[in-house]
């Protein structure tokens, strides 16, 4: 069996996107590293976006995905350590469900969320992203 595939239902949240040209996160997953700790665990985080139809994310307009991380729970100062998805509205037919893996940096801070930033003036939030973490 290859890694990475290990699901836990603690280490999975599901969040509505924004309504209109805003953001959102998921509440974030505390990797209990210590300060000062290098990462070293085999785990990915996983990103399971959903289909947008073209009410809502119309030509040219993005759904951007991007993993953040802070050493504090509040996410006063939160640093973007990477992009994850893209999804972009295109011929009329909004933006395809997608899923997406993430390996982290081993520089990554105690706590980890992703951020659903949208583009556009439709309401997306009656769809909902899905973001585990694998083993």
């Amino acid at each position: 069996m290859t890694g990475n595939n290990v699901r836990d239902t603690s280490l999975k949240q599901t969040k509505a996107l924004p309504n209109g040209a805003a953001a959102t996160v998921i509440d974030g997953f505390d990797l209990g590293l210590s300060a000062r700790a290098d990462f070293r665990a085999d785990v990915e985080l996983l990103l399971t976006a959903p289909a947008l139809a073209t009410g809502v994310m119309g030509d040219g307009k993005t759904m951007i995905y991007t993993v953040e991380t802070d050493s504090d729970s509040a996410y006063g100062s939160p640093t973007v350590v990477g992009t994850i998805l893209t999804q972009t509205g295109a011929g009329g037919a909004g933006a395809a469900a997608a899923t997406s893996r993430f390996k982290f940096p081993t520089n990554i801070e105690r706590y980890v969320r992703v951020k659903a930033t949208g583009s556009t003036t439709g309401n997306c939030s009656s769809s909902s992203m899905t973001v585990e973490i694998l083993a």
